[in-house]
């Protein structure tokens, strides 16, 4: 299933993709970007929207990377805790069986 939906968000992303060159190729017009006092060179739209979806690509897969990497240190603690519980508790069965067979071959 997890195969499934990683080809499943590749196409998607494929099918942004195209989207966004068609948008491109229909936005040729060249402008400059200004915020503050600061004037960006002149490119064309098509060339500013490319630019956004990468940054959004790049931030996207940052933040994926980040939460997946916390969840398995996640799950490796919880499989650590699962088989220090283990194996307590293994001991201790050991442990309660020769009590209990040591019970029994001292009574008469």
């Amino acid at each position: 299933m997890t195969f499934i939906k990683k080809w499943l968000l590749r196409a998607l992303l494929l099918l942004v993709f195209i989207l966004v060159l068609l948008a491109a190729s229909e936005n040729s017009q060249a402008v400059a970007l200004v915020f503050l006092d600061f004037s960006s060179p002149q490119w064309p739209v098509s060339w500013w929207m490319l630019v956004a979806f990468v940054i959004g690509l790049g931030f996207g897969l940052l933040l994926n990377t980040l939460t997946n990497t916390r969840l398995r240190l996640d799950a490796r603690r919880a499989k650590k805790v699962v088989e220090e519980s283990r194996r307590a508790l293994d001991q201790s069965k050991s442990l309660q069986a020769e009590n209990i067979q040591a019970n029994t071959s001292v009574t008469p």
